[in-house]
């Protein structure tokens, strides 16, 4: 049975809705922080300790993604995928039930280790049924939908917290069972000679080669950390840099960010049209000198209006460059070490996450804690050289 005739839109839809599980997460939890610091201010360490639960399944995954790669190389992707789904929905829902630190705590690192895996499985079973053009439009479409997925749960998860307390927005990971089921009744496993018969047809791959591409992820990985850094730099600091501007409507400064991170869902699907268009090489060099444009005028800002409008532009090279290095990371993996080159990806990437605060911090220390706003050339200027890195490291014979 061939896998590339079978597969359709109902399996390319199932396999990236398992993202929207990934950014719940943190978002979930993001509203209702000062909520959880009541609840949970009294325990000793508090400062550092209820933070943790919106951080701690980030870096789950930046552990946990390369061994949930190889697991699913070796016993199958979608039985892990449907277990893992199912034990993360149940350890999502149960702060529902929970009203102490540690038990909250052992939950939370529970999502954070089934999100690993499912974010890994879903991703390398989009690779395993799809090929060329098709699965380009699905990786991309995952990755657009992880940022309008945010966008829909932060206002979800508030409202919820505002009726229900902190517990409310944990009932929204009741929605996993319903993602498991669609995995359940939709898809297939692929088998090995499935697998190396569908790799046969993709020029990209080399359905022979079943050792792990080292030199391929190592440029990758490259890549997607110093872009995986980028990705959250603005997210992480908008709100303090509009504060510069002595914003005092919360309001206001919300529906600016809102505006803002827009960009990263439209720059996802630009995506899909660009890379037709361009040859690799030229898509990262854009994507970067994007990111770099939007840092630069950032710190020459003169208003909130103008930070806004200068961040949209930072935003949509973001957006571009995410679909873009899982696609470029994903494409040439053969069957047999597909699982393992998309847990190091999407390892990396999360690594990446967790690092952007540091790597802030530590530039902020250089410039000058008085020059916070330049601390954004700092990042266009890293930006610019990962341009110069594109035209020497990435080749333009490979494929768009």
């Amino acid at each position: 049975m061939s896998v590339n005739k079978n597969a359709g839109t109902l399996q390319g839809i199932v396999l990236i809705l398992p993202i929207t599980l990934t950014v719940m997460g943190a978002v979930l939890l993001a509203p209702i922080m000062p909520m959880l610091m009541e609840a949970f201010g009294h325990i000793e360490h508090a400062n550092y300790l209820v933070p943790i639960l919106i951080s701690i399944p980030a870096l789950c995954i930046a552990i946990g993604a390369p061994f949930a790669g190889f697991i699913a190389d070796r016993v199958g992707r979608r039985r892990l995928l449907i277990w893992s789904i199912g034990i993360y929905t149940v350890c999502g829902v149960l702060p529902l039930v929970i009203d102490s630190y540690l038990p909250l705590l052992l939950s939370r690192i529970g999502v954070g280790i089934c999100e690993a895996i499912l974010i890994t499985c879903s991703t390398t079973l989009i690779g395993d049924y799809f090929s060329g053009e098709q699965r380009d439009k699905w990786l991309g479409s995952q990755t657009a939908l992880a940022s309008l997925s945010a966008m829909c749960l932060f206002p979800l998860a508030g409202f919820l917290g505002a009726n229900y307390g902190w517990q409310g927005p944990f009932a929204i990971y009741g929605l996993g069972f319903v993602m498991m089921a669609g995995v359940v009744i939709f898809t297939w496993e692929v088998s090995k000679e499935e697998g190396i018969q569908h790799d046969k047809v993709d020029e990209s791959i080399d359905a022979t080669d079943a050792q792990f591409p080292w030199a391929h992820m190592s440029k990758v990985c490259l890549f997607t950390l110093v872009g995986g850094v980028m990705f959250y730099i603005l997210q992480f600091q908008l709100s303090t840099a509009l504060a510069t501007f002595d914003m005092a409507d919360p309001g206001k400064a919300g529906w600016m960010l809102s505006l803002a991170s827009i960009g990263v869902p439209i720059g996802a699907i630009a995506y899909r049209y660009a890379h037709h268009l361009l040859s690799l090489r030229n898509l990262v060099i854009l994507e970067f000198a994007l990111m770099a444009i939007g840092f630069w005028g950032m710190a020459g800002s003169t208003s909130a209006e103008m930070l806004v409008f200068t961040g949209l532009i930072n935003q949509f090279g973001a957006g571009m460059i995410l679909p873009t290095m899982l696609t470029w990371a994903v494409s040439p993996l053969s069957f047999s070490v597909r699982g393992r080159g998309t847990g190091v990806w999407q390892s990396t990437f999360a690594i990446g996450q967790f690092a952007s605060t540091l790597f802030f911090a530590f530039a902020l220390s250089q410039v000058g804690q008085d020059n916070f706003m330049d601390t954004f050339k700092v990042f266009s200027v890293t930006a610019l050289i990962m341009c110069i890195f594109a035209v020497i490291l990435i080749q333009s014979k490979i494929s768009k």
